[in-house]
């Protein structure tokens, strides 16, 4: 049993190596300054393998970057655009994408007129319709993605179902890890409150480390006081802010933004404990129980060890 704990272990160390970095979604930002005169703003993330290709309507003409400068997580590039006719009617494509990257694109007008909506690798073509009505409902999207892309985040989720007993227990953790990260989300977001987001995602590593610490400690599950789970739910806060921040987002409606982000974000956790309640029915109906919750958390506990300490690097080679 120790044998396969141990190989187990390096396994997943393994397998997450390549994967330890979040969701980063690309970013296309379009912003009219004249009748046919277009400032294009493209980021995509650094880790992409390939860089994706934007596909403009024929009628415009571009001039592109040949440096794109690095900025955070991205690489971005400015585009000087010239249309002989207005982009409201026309299709825009992005080719080349991963499938673990989305683009997240945002056209604002000179009328004041924004439009936002997401490409994906499966819905590579956007078409801009005549008529532009404002709508931020893609955050909500974005939200449930930023949590199931965000490897740490999920471990996290996963870490806290070991250490509750009882459905009483789940509720009441989860409205409080929810209520945590909604304060610092919001706080962070209208700049009360910043913290680095290197710092933030090492400090989110340190409470995985924790949550495997507790599980094998095997405590009286039941007595864990709420404020654990509050206490790291404003942490993940800070995290969640930071990736909006690096979104970004128009401030047309700051409270529908958080408020659709953050919906996201806890669609997302919800639709994840099915999932994980299926995997402990399993191991508990072959009688590994036990064993499935001590090799989750050394895989919890290895995995977050190796985020910690890479991401504490980052702060001295960032």
């Amino acid at each position: 049993m120790i044998k396969f704990i141990f190989y187990y272990f390096l396994l997943t160390i393994a397998s997450f190596e390549a994967s330890s970095h979040e969701f980063t979604p690309a970013q296309l930002e379009i912003t009219q300054i004249s009748e046919s005169d277009y400032l294009v703003n493209w980021k995509f993330p650094i880790n992409q393998i390939t860089k994706s290709k934007i596909k403009f309507p024929e009628f415009c003409s571009s001039e592109e970057d040949l440096f794109p400068k690095r900025s955070g997580k991205y690489l971005q590039e400015i585009i000087e655009l010239n249309c002989s006719e207005s982009l409201k009617g026309s299709t825009l494509n992005v080719s080349n994408m991963s499938f673990m990257t989305d683009v997240m694109v945002t056209i604002r007008f000179v009328n004041d007129e924004i439009f936002q909506d997401y490409i994906t690798s499966e819905k590579a073509d956007l078409v801009i319709p005549s008529e532009v009505e404002y709508s931020n409902f893609s955050y909500l999207f974005m939200g449930f993605e930023h949590l199931l892309g965000g490897y740490d985040h999920i471990l996290f989720v996963f870490g806290l179902v070991f250490l509750i007993s009882g459905w009483f227990n789940l509720i009441k953790t989860i409205t409080s890890f929810t209520l945590a990260h909604s304060i610092t989300l919001a706080l962070s977001s209208i700049g009360v409150i910043r913290l680095p987001q290197i710092a933030t995602e090492a400090v989110i590593a340190l409470t995985i480390i924790y949550l495997a610490y507790e599980i094998l400690d095997k405590k009286d599950l039941r007595k864990i006081p709420w404020h654990i789970p509050f206490g790291f739910g404003l942490i993940h806060g800070f995290g969640f802010a930071g990736a909006l921040m690096e979104i970004g987002f128009s401030g047309q409606s700051l409270f529908q933004t958080l408020l659709l982000f953050n919906v996201g974000i806890e669609l997302a956790q919800l639709s994840l404990l099915p999932i994980i309640f299926l995997f402990i029915f399993f191991f508990t109906k072959m009688n590994l129980r036990n064993e499935f919750k001590t090799v989750s958390a050394f895989s919890i506990g290895g995995i977050s060890s190796y985020w910690f300490l890479e991401r504490t690097l980052n702060l001295f080679y960032a």
